[in-house]
């Protein structure tokens, strides 16, 4: 009687499992129309907040590229900082305006000439400027409960 019934269980479990599981890999490939896929491709770039996933990813290596001195590294992050900016602003343009005010025109080009004289009181002074403008922006963006602060560990393991 237990064996039927374990296996009567496990037989019921694998039938629904394959009816209700999907994990369709070809979701886009299936979908119809070209329209309909460029629609469920836009909706997977989503806007500007995807876009700020990848910037305070890198701004965790920056500021640890600054930490070590490594200011090839950090003007490489700096400057995939503001491609995100960027491209997250084609998605977004209602966030152009501060990105470019507060980033992109401004505090970026203070940000690389200050890792480029490698003196280290500029490039203090300068990171500070771009945190501090970073949170100016998400005031001016209405998020102020997004505040960037310091990293306390590294997410990567490259130096």
């Amino acid at each position: 009687m237990k064996k039927t019934l374990l296996l009567t269980l496990i037989l019921l479990s694998s039938l629904l499992a394959q009816n209700n599981y999907s994990t369709k890999s070809n979701w886009l490939l299936e979908t119809p129309t070209s329209e309909a896929k460029f629609q469920k491709i836009q909706t997977q770039f989503r806007g500007f907040d995807l876009a700020m996933v990848e910037v305070g990813y890198r701004f965790n290596t920056f500021y640890f590229a600054l930490e070590d001195k490594n200011y090839d590294l950090a003007q490489y992050q700096l400057d995939k900082i503001k491609k995100a900016i960027v491209n997250g602003i084609q998605r977004r343009p209602k966030r152009e305006k501060n990105s470019k005010l507060m980033f992109l025109d401004s505090q970026y080009e203070l940000m690389s000439k200050a890792l480029a004289s490698h003196n280290t009181q500029k490039i203090d002074k300068e990171y500070t400027n771009t945190k501090n403008l970073c949170n100016a922006c998400h005031k001016a963006e209405r998020v102020p409960f997004i505040e960037v602060v310091d990293p306390s560990q590294r997410w990567q393991s490259i130096r």
